[in-house]
């Protein structure tokens, strides 16, 4: 697992056992009219909530986040390359580089919404990314 998700995880737990004992400790030791112990509670959730968003790291949509994304291309090129091969009901396959040397590609990182499959023999252009098991290929589109 990522450090930063394991990182997350631990703030998250800790924030909400923080918020659960302030909560129980405030609605058990005082006598609250109505529903000012329920506001009282709501206002304790939201605010650690909040606080957890604020300490989780910038995400978008099917990707990493940028501190975990160590860019081959320090000059922003684009690589091109033909798919090897793709397995549409696994989601990921390999991408052959103009070089030779072949990538990995996840479903998540080709261009597009709904179904992203590519097809053998397709040729694509990419950025490449040195992900945890070695390269791989983000932001995947087909070659025009």
């Amino acid at each position: 697992m990522n450090k930063a998700v394991i990182r997350l995880i631990f703030i998250n737990i800790t924030i909400t056992l923080i918020a659960t004992g302030i909560a129980s400790q405030a609605l058990t030791q005082e006598n609250f009219p109505g529903n000012v112990g329920l506001i009282i509670l709501f206002i304790i959730i939201f605010t650690s909530t909040f606080i957890s968003a604020l300490a989780r790291p910038n995400m978008h949509l099917g990707k990493y986040p940028e501190s975990a994304q160590n860019s081959i291309n320090s000059d922003n090129s684009r690589e091109s390359g033909i798919v090897k091969w793709f397995n549409t009901s696994k989601g990921f396959g390999f991408i052959t580089r103009d070089n030779g040397d072949d990538v990995f590609v996840h479903f998540r990182s080709i261009r597009g919404q709904g179904h992203r499959a590519l097809f053998e023999g397709q040729r694509v252009e990419f950025d490449i990314t040195e992900g945890d098991k070695g390269l791989q290929a983000e932001d995947v589109a087909i070659a025009s």
